[in-house]
């Protein structure tokens, strides 16, 4: 399990700050320390009051953590007082000094979401020069951003001059969160990392404003950071997860919505991580044009998994429904006989490989997954032998195995073919985890629907 730790604000609604960064991390499996800089009194509509830890009772907390715990990731979010800003920088540039070279997350809390200031006047020039060079990414909004860039932002253009800014203060990565930048029907954030200029679309959420969300978005991309995805994986298990507490949020108190996360009670994480992943994927709009007419499935496999029994997926398969899909069932063992058979055959040659999904096939299809640099192999199921056509099962584990076989033995991202007399043409998608997978079906979604394509990115 990994390990984080969250340095931030208490929230008495606990809609935000450190109970919601516990919230999240403890759904993504994932265990969260806490530092707590201040203790707030807020509701929905407003915050009443704000009483700032003194800075040795932080420096006392932080030393105390940081001397006996291993910690994979660590996110920064409201720190007050420019004395807590001192503190929590010198303490952390002492920690990196020692060798800690994991992933900080500054989350750059200024204002709640209800209007009221979280970081006092005298403080701001501090928190610029002392904690943005600290951070690995920095995930400001709108507001934040234009704070941080000391410009107007009106635009994505605008967005991506800002994000370059921010970045000039030392930030190694931005991602400017586009939840309050217009852009059509969608929520567009900009991301600089690594010297390239990437955009994240999602569906906008019409007249529906939740608190919350940002401390949701900075805590997942924490945890996904902390069990080793790479930025642009973990930005879009990040958006994807705070997209579906928005859109389940609840009309709990007088003012802006409750953002909920979905709770899993099993003890079971194969089942935990193929349902939440089976979650980002119905809640994804328009994903109905990638299923195919056999429906679809996905799977994820045990470490040696050695049969369809070790395999869980979903029974009755993903379905289309309109232009989004559905499931037919739960999650459970032995569920997949074709997409199991994939990855298992998968397995013989890498065993990181643990999780697929079929989608259908189209030659635009493929053509988006070129534009994304994903790695792509292919099988003629017209040449399959005779006696492996007549042996039930095996059509699928002779297909995959040419098709690795083909690409030197590695796994590629996705292998597809063309159909047969009676069998529809399919692609699989290859994948680390069930969320991996249904981020590059996500990416190859968004590929076709906008016709904007991110040369180079990795996945």
């Amino acid at each position: 399990m990994p390990l984080i730790l969250s340095i931030g604000g208490s929230d008495s609604s606990s809609i935000a700050g450190i109970q919601m960064d516990i919230k999240v991390a403890l759904m993504l499996n994932t265990y969260c320390l806490s530092v707590v800089t201040a203790v707030t009194a807020q509701n929905t509509t407003r915050v009443d009051y704000i009483k700032p830890m003194d800075s040795s009772i932080v420096k006392v907390q932080l030393d105390t953590l940081l001397d006996d715990f291993i910690i994979d990731a660590i996110k920064v979010g409201m720190l007050y007082t420019k004395e807590n800003i001192n503190v929590v920088s010198n303490t952390l540039d002492n920690y990196i000094n020692s060798n800690y070279n994991k992933p900080i997350v500054v989350d750059p809390i200024l204002v709640s979401s209800t209007g009221t200031r979280l970081l006092e006047h005298d403080a701001m020039h501090e928190y610029v020069k002392r904690i943005i060079p600290l951070a690995s990414v920095v995930t400001p909004n709108i507001l934040e951003a234009e704070w941080l860039s000391s410009m107007s932002i009106s635009s994505i253009e605008d967005a991506k001059v800002a994000a370059e800014r921010i970045a000039s203060l030392g930030a190694k990565s931005v991602i400017i969160k586009g939840g309050h930048l217009m852009h059509g029907d969608y929520a567009t954030d900009i991301i600089l990392h690594e010297g390239k200029i990437y955009t994240m679309h999602s569906y906008r959420v019409q007249d529906v404003d939740a608190r919350g969300l940002g401390s949701i978005y900075s805590t997942a991309l924490t945890v996904e950071l902390a069990k080793g995805n790479d930025l642009l994986t973990a930005a879009s298990v990040a958006k994807s997860i705070a997209y579906n507490a928005l859109l389940k949020s609840i009309k709990a108190g007088k003012g802006m919505n409750v953002p909920l996360l979905r709770e899993y009670v099993c003890d079971d994480n194969i089942i935990k991580e193929l349902s939440r992943a089976v979650d980002v994927l119905i809640t994804t709009d328009s994903i109905g044009m990638l299923i195919p007419e056999s429906q679809s499935n996905l799977v994820f496999a045990k470490e040696n998994a050695k049969s369809n029994a070790d395999v869980a997926a979903v029974e009755g398969r993903i379905v289309r429904v309109g232009d989004k899909a559905s499931i037919a069932g739960g999650i459970a063992y032995s569920a997949s006989r074709h997409v199991a058979d994939a990855v298992l055959t998968a397995m013989h040659y890498d065993k990181s490989i643990r999780s697929a999904m079929n989608i259908m096939y189209d030659s635009k299809i493929i053509e988006a997954c070129k534009r994304l640099n994903m790695s792509i192999s292919s099988y003629d199921r017209s040449k399959e032998p005779i006696e492996v056509k007549a042996k039930e099962g095996m059509s699928i584990r002779w297909g995959i195995d040419h098709a690795i076989r083909a690409f030197n033995c590695m796994v590629p991202d996705i292998v597809y073919h063309k159909g047969d007399i009676g069998k529809e043409p399919m692609i699989i998608v290859f994948g680390k985890d069930p969320m991996h997978v249904v981020t590059k079906v996500k990416a190859i979604l968004e590929s076709i629907i906008k016709g904007e394509y991110n040369e180079g990115r990795g996945y």
